[in-house]
């Protein structure tokens, strides 16, 4: 497939090291925060607030932006954002400069996410299936390695080299992408007749969600993001106080939800295209599968354990993620997927807040196991409202991936 479509191979390659980039990038914007904002906990909340803050503020806005205009000239201009947030921490070294870059580069962020994820299927045509795999392996190679490549860099030149090495990887994202060719249905309407972003974006949810499964989809996909909120808060406590591990070992729990990710993600892209029963089945499977894995974390004695616990919930939630995706790449008209993607974003970047601070008091009031135990009933809610609502539905003839075969129409 990648050799047989150059556009999308420049796409994921961007994409891919600019993943790498991006998350050594954020090992060494946590650093740089701690040394220089008096070793404040509160200073580090900021920033990582920052990071998804504009989601929350303005992801819908900006996924009307996608539906509005060439999605491949907003990720371009995303990428600018971000590479020149990201040179702006290079030298910064006082509490304003760093948060208010922060802010910037989550905002080149928010834009970045719905335009590249509508664009991927115009750009795969009828392979968008296996190139949102794809596009998800990537992320995860990269929240895998690039701490590990943050830390090989931190100890030989200090923090600044990694913020640089992110800056670059997004100008190298984009320049390459804008010699990524635009597709005729990539191009916007002519604008008399578009629709303008802060008007449509309430009509295209409302659009996106009167397709059968797509509001089931969005609403489990909040209850997923919740638990994973609870799950980042206990992880160090987990590994650290209740099973008395060293710092390696939290160490080894995040590397192996990662690895089980990355192995999920490499797998369904292998497995290629499926019908959307087939992907019903494997979303419904996923959801189960994320209860089951942190309930496992929940009850384990031991690194060992809960090592392989980690590791496959971390699988159970990539293939959750990667199926979600393919059902709307499915059933959403392109049209309309910045805007649903958009509104993903905004909602998911509150529960997941919800989450974190749901986290601190339930493993205050309740301990750490409760907290994961408390996970794993909402993900299994969510996999069982969704068995309920998506199950027995007859076939659906679904919308054609615009680029792909077909006229565009339902």
């Amino acid at each position: 497939m990648l050799r047989s479509n150059r556009p999308l191979r420049r796409l994921l390659a961007a994409w891919g090291q600019s993943c790498l980039g991006t998350y050594a990038g954020y090992v060494a914007l946590l650093l740089l925060t701690y040394d220089h904002l008096k070793h404040s906990s509160w200073a580090i909340s900021a920033v990582l607030l920052a990071d998804f803050l504009p989601a929350i503020l303005l992801g819908s806005w900006f996924g009307a932006l996608a539906d509005r205009y060439p999605r491949h000239v907003l990720v371009v201009v995303a990428n600018l954002v971000q590479a020149a947030a990201w040179g702006g921490l290079v030298v910064a070294r006082s509490g304003a400069p760093i948060l208010i870059l922060a802010l910037v580069a989550g905002a080149g962020n928010a834009l970045l996410r719905p335009a590249l994820r509508s664009a991927l299927p115009v750009v795969a045509g009828d392979d968008s299936q296996i190139a949102a795999a794809l596009y998800d392996a990537l992320r995860w190679v990269g929240i895998t390695i690039g701490p590990a490549l943050a830390a090989g860099l931190i100890a030989v030149f200090g923090v600044a080299v990694p913020l640089a090495v992110n800056a670059a990887s997004f100008l190298i994202a984009a320049i390459v992408l804008a010699r990524v060719p635009v597709a005729p249905t990539e191009r916007p309407p002519p604008a008399a007749d578009a629709p303008k972003p802060r008007s449509s974006v309430l009509a295209g949810l409302s659009e996106a969600f009167a397709i059968p499964g797509i509001a089931v989809v969005v609403a489990c996909s909040a209850g997923s993001i919740i638990a994973g909120g609870l799950l980042n808060v206990c992880e160090p406590i987990l590994a650290r106080g209740v099973l008395h591990g060293s710092g390696s070992d939290y160490a080894l729990l995040v590397a192996s939800y990662g690895v089980g990710m990355v192995t999920a993600t490499a797998l369904v892209a292998r497995i290629g295209p499926v019908g959307s029963g087939s992907l019903i089945r494997r979303y419904l499977g996923a959801q189960l599968l994320t209860a089951c894995g942190m309930t496992g974390s929940a009850v384990v004695g031991s690194i060992g354990l809960a090592t392989i616990a980690f590791a496959g919930t971390g699988y159970a939630n990539a293939l959750l993620l990667v199926s979600e995706t393919q059902l709307i790449q499915l059933r959403v008209p392109s049209a309309i997927q910045g805007r649903l993607f958009g509104g993903k974003d905004t909602i998911e970047g509150a529960c997941f807040l919800v989450g974190l601070i749901g986290a601190g008091g339930l493993v205050a009031a309740a301990g750490v196991r409760t907290t994961l135990a408390t996970g794993a009933v909402i993900c299994g809610i969510c996999g069982i409202a969704a068995l309920v609502a998506l199950r027995g539905g007859r076939e659906r003839a679904p919308y054609a991936i615009a680029g792909a075969k077909g006229d565009g129409q339902r």
